[in-house]
């Protein structure tokens, strides 16, 4: 068995667990569905900010993010502008390169509904603006 490096994460895994994309090579189909969707969205220079940096794979799913949505979070986190636009700050974790901040800010800005997203590098938080008449934040 060799070791080969996975085209989205950069991690090196064993050959005989490689998924094969054509000339691309992933260690999951979780790295290869990125790796699709960046290339989509016209964001694959991705991979040259990155850099050798190596992604780690999520620890876990979140899977509560329809809290977002209550009116108790709502009260406590979201303030609203004069324009009657909501904004949020929120940690965003497992940002651990500049490559992720443009990554996660160019994401973001495709979303329809969101008219600003800024990435803070040096503590993870992330300011949204978005319309709520177009999208939740549980959405974003």
């Amino acid at each position: 068995m060799s070791k080969v490096k996975c085209d989205h994460c950069h991690l090196e895994f064993s050959d005989d667990v490689m998924i094969h994309d054509g000339e691309y090579r992933f260690c999951c189909n979780g790295c290869r569905g990125i790796f699709h969707l960046l290339k989509d969205e016209g964001l694959e220079s991705f991979y040259s900010k990155m850099g050798s940096t190596t992604l780690s794979p999520p620890a876990e799913q979140f899977e509560a993010s329809s809290n977002f949505d209550t009116p108790a979070f709502s009260e406590r986190f979201v303030t609203t502008t004069k324009e009657g636009l909501s904004q949020v700050s929120l940690v965003i974790e497992g940002i651990h390169c500049a490559a992720c901040v443009w990554l996660n800010e160019k994401a973001l800005h495709k979303m329809e509904g969101v008219i600003e997203a800024h990435i803070n590098y040096t503590n993870n938080k992330a300011r949204i603006t978005w319309n709520p008449a177009d999208v939740k934040l549980s959405a974003i």
